[in-house]
């Protein structure tokens, strides 16, 4: 018989709260390697909080967590592994730092590059630093500045620091935020090419908009007022019911059209009756 997978984390049960205030409530959920999921849910629904008890951020308040096997670990060199694409992380990447810079300080789990005597990047260091920068599609951003870049481009840039240091998983936590549709629906289509063949590590797409859930994401976590609303294969989560249930507005109809769902929204007034 083939050997069980050890999970990248499991949660079981799992609580928190908050200056006596449940914000996450019952959760069980299990990620395994190469597993591409979608977390779904509304704003104050407890996704930042999830993903940071996932990740060993934040410790449950009741049940059990196990990464990797582990209940109870050093963590130091799991967070090295987990490659974080988010606006915020990219809010403190110095303006004027060269967008190869940018990369290579993945390496050594900085935001902008700091060269401290015995922790100085080697070349072996630069040279994946730009062998990601070529494979995200950026070779000819190298030398500019972080700061002049697109949103766009700074979220490429920002996935290739992620990739630098080989991550066992890769979270993208409302990696549109702020763009333009147009901006949008350009690194999306990146994203889906980059993710197409289903190789390399664990994808975590953390949202609010159900159409940027694309095809590559075979499972979607939906959290309600931090509990699991639905939680499964995307096509089977996606649904109508489940929409007017987590937004509590009535939908028209759900449309289909690249492999992700659109929903279309009915008349806000009537609410769900």
């Amino acid at each position: 018989m083939p050997s069980p997978v050890t999970p990248l984390f499991d949660l079981a049960d799992v609580g928190f709260e908050r200056d006596g205030r449940r914000i996450i409530d019952g959760v069980n959920w299990r990620v395994l390697p190469g597993e591409r999921w979608a977390l779904l849910g509304p704003n104050g629904s407890g996704k930042s909080t999830l993903l940071k008890l996932a990740i060993g951020q934040l410790w449950p308040s009741t049940g059990r967590i196990e990464r990797l096997g582990k209940e109870y670990q050093d963590l130091r060199d799991l967070w090295r592994r987990i490659g974080l694409v988010a606006e915020g992380i990219a809010r403190e990447i110095p303006a004027d730092e060269p967008a190869l810079d940018t990369v290579v300080s993945g390496t050594l789990a900085q935001l902008g590059l700091k060269f401290f005597v015995g922790m100085e990047p080697t070349e072996a260091d630069r040279a994946r630093g730009a062998a990601e920068l070529a494979r995200v599609g950026c070779a000819d951003l190298a030398d500019r500045p972080f700061g002049v870049l697109s949103q766009g481009e700074r979220q490429k840039v920002m996935v290739a620091r992620a990739l630098v240091a080989d991550p066992l998983l890769l979270v993208f936590d409302e990696p549109c935020d702020g763009m333009d549709p147009g901006a949008r629906e350009r690194f999306l289509g990146w994203l889906g090419e980059h993710l197409r063949g289903g190789e390399g590590p664990a994808v975590l797409m953390v949202t609010h908009h159900v159409e940027e859930i694309l095809p590559s994401f075979e499972r979607t976590i939906v959290l309600k007022a931090g509990r699991v609303l639905a939680a499964g294969t995307t096509g089977e989560v996606l649904t109508q019911p489940v929409f007017e249930s987590l937004y509590d507005t009535r939908l028209a109809r759900l449309e289909r059209a690249g492999g992700r769902a659109w929903p279309i929204w009915g008349d806000p007034t009537e609410g769900l009756r």
